[in-house]
């Protein structure tokens, strides 16, 4: 499989996060369907897949803004998790965050029947355990019997 380097260009001093050396990730933004899509965000981002597990990572850093009035917790990582582009279990999710040493992320989805699991947590150590505001006032929506929550945007 050919491994070369496609992920973002965009210059940042906080690099996204990695899984440990040695650990069956390999890069691979190869596999993604969109890498220009992504790349235009202009965010910096890596693709890491497990192929023995049947995971693929997206990792950014990203700097979401807040809205009027919220707490600005200043850049995030983000990880998008999935089971090779199908939505994946929370335990897989889990699994996946403690490979990246972000198990104090926090999930926050905005898609319906959305395939992948996206999982927050700012940059600044002080500030883990935050959640969006919006897990407070967007209605929360259940799928896989509740194992999938995504919320939709205030009427």
């Amino acid at each position: 499989m050919n491994t070369a380097l496609t992920a973002s260009s965009a210059i940042s001093v906080i690099q996204p996060k990695a899984p440990a050396p040695g650990s069956g990730w390999a890069r691979a933004e190869q596999v993604l369907a969109m890498p220009q899509a992504v790349s235009e965000l202009g965010y910096p981002w890596a693709a890491w897949a497990h192929y023995a597990n049947g995971m693929l990572v997206i990792s950014a850093v990203e700097k979401p803004e807040p809205g009027p009035g919220e707490f600005d917790a200043g850049p995030e990582y983000h990880l998008s998790v999935s089971a090779m582009g199908r939505r994946c279990s929370t335990a897989d999710a889990i699994w996946a965050l403690g490979q990246f040493d972000l198990l104090d992320a926090k999930e926050d989805n905005h898609t319906p029947s959305g395939r992948v699991r996206n999982f927050w947590r700012p940059v600044a150590d002080p500030l883990s355990g935050f959640e969006c505001p919006c897990q407070d006032s967007e209605p929360a929506m259940r799928e896989d019997k509740g194992d999938f929550v995504w919320r939709g945007t205030p009427r």
